[in-house]
């Protein structure tokens, strides 16, 4: 079973557009598709081309295992596309430190890209998104596990 959303203490991101929300990340919304423009999203537009991030803080230390990200992209609307590239990071202590993984960290559309690694405990976890050149990135819904 997935972790009910966090809500004391919520997602946290390096940018988010006036018009979007950060607690749209994990607000259990599913959507139809990528370019679902019909439910709440987080994305950070206007920011394009730059490494951005977001991060989840837990209430108490838990163990993470696993990231589903269902990226955002508002082609034929807007300048929101899948990002370059992607990873999760967790802390340790003072510390931001990458997960062990051998998964690729997809960016496919229409459906989550899961990301499983050795598990860790946290209190915060996070994912570091490099936009593609000329565009902004968005999240529609993402679980941590």
């Amino acid at each position: 079973a997935w972790q009910e959303p966090c809500t004391s203490t919520p997602w946290s991101a390096s940018h988010c557009w006036e018009g979007d929300t950060v607690l749209a990340i994990d607000d259990g919304v599913l959507p139809r598709s990528s370019g679902d423009a019909t439910i709440p999203r987080f994305t950070w537009w206007n920011h394009r081309g730059t490494t951005e991030w977001v991060a989840l803080g837990l209430d108490e230390p838990a163990p993470v295992g696993q990231i589903e990200v269902y990226w955002f992209d508002d082609t034929g609307r807007g300048h929101c596309r899948v990002p370059k590239s992607w990873r999760a990071e967790w802390r340790d202590g003072d510390a931001w430190k990458p997960v062990a993984t051998r998964d690729e960290y997809g960016v496919a559309l229409d459906r989550f890209n899961r990301v499983t690694f050795e598990p860790v405990t946290t209190r915060q976890i996070r994912l570091v998104v490099e936009l593609q050149p000329e565009f902004s990135a968005g999240i529609l819904e993402c679980r941590v596990k």
